[in-house]
């Protein structure tokens, strides 16, 4: 059996989707509750965001938004498992998906990369931006040209 290199956990992510109407203090509970089971399978969380309530593409068990949780995290063992079944007893979760991010999980090659691709995102949504008001300036001149 292969040792794991000391320091070197499996990383992960998981993302749920929950009920909007799940209340913020039922929510924060789910989530420590989650969180919480990370320490115990020799692990450590890398990362939790609230990606707020968004409008779904396609209508689950009648509910047309949600509210995403994204959490990165390393552990040993069957922790996905034990984290998807605490999911599956919330009747707010609609959905979730956790994907192996790597066997040997470096976290701070995993923040240095994700910093970049939200300053490539951001520059990306500036330079839209940059271009919708040109455009809409453009458009002002030509309605004032055609009103005189």
């Amino acid at each position: 059996m292969a040792k794991a290199v000391a320091g070197k956990l499996a990383g992960y992510e998981t993302t749920f989707i929950t009920r909007p109407e799940m209340n913020e203090d039922a929510l924060k509970a789910l989530t420590d509750r989650l969180i919480s089971i990370i320490p115990s399978f020799g692990g450590e969380l890398v990362l939790q965001e609230d990606w707020g309530t968004k409008r779904l593409a396609y209508k689950i068990e009648k509910e047309s938004r949600g509210r995403y949780t994204y959490l990165v995290y390393t552990g040993n063992g069957n922790i996905v498992a034990e984290i998807e079944r605490n999911l599956r007893m919330n009747d707010f979760v609609m959905r979730f998906l956790s994907v192996n991010l790597a066997k040997e999980f470096e976290q701070d090659s995993f923040m240095k990369r994700r910093e970049e691709i939200k300053a490539q995102a951001k520059k990306r949504e500036e330079e839209r931006e940059a271009r919708r008001r040109s455009y809409d300036d453009s458009n002002d001149e030509m309605g004032a040209d055609a009103g005189e």
